[in-house]
């Protein structure tokens, strides 16, 4: 099956998180806001390569149900107008190693994605760094399939 499909089929059944819970700012802070208000009531189809270019730090913002519904947006454009958008797979990349610092907070995150989401999310950042985007062997290594486990 095609990438595209692939992570279409992976995500297809992840729930809209709700519009309350798409990014949690004990600051209520502009820059949240606007990402909250740009992505509240949307579903992970239809987006423009623009809006996302412009709405790449989302990612690092998302709670973790936004994070797992959301992520398909932008992977389907960094493969779509990968030319046009390298700031998006590298976004991407950034998200999984950054939290890798945050080991907790990742774990949360990684934990709700599926086998099969897991495998698409995989394939997709080696195809990435088959087109340039960028090494993401450590985020590589911790979305490999068997579960992930706290250090503490």
């Amino acid at each position: 099956m095609p990438l595209k499909e692939a992570i279409k089929a992976a995500f297809a059944g992840v729930p809209y998180p709700g519009d309350s819970n798409i990014i949690h700012c004990p600051y209520h802070c502009r820059p949240c806001q606007e990402i909250s208000d740009y992505f509240k009531g949307k579903t992970w189809e239809g987006h423009s390569v623009e809006d996302l270019r412009d709405h790449h730090t989302a990612l690092s913002l998302f709670t973790p149900e936004a994070f797992q519904y959301f992520l398909p947006t932008f992977m389907l454009a960094s493969l779509e107008s990968f030319d046009k958008v390298n700031i998006l797979p590298d976004a991407i990349r950034f998200d999984f190693e950054f939290n890798l610092d945050h080991r907790d907070y990742f774990l949360i995150r990684v934990n709700r994605f599926s086998p099969e989401q897991r495998k698409v999310i995989i394939d997709f950042l080696r195809y990435m760094e088959s087109k340039g985007a960028g090494s993401a062997d450590e985020a590589i290594e911790m979305l490999k399939d068997q579960p992930v486990e706290s250090s503490s």
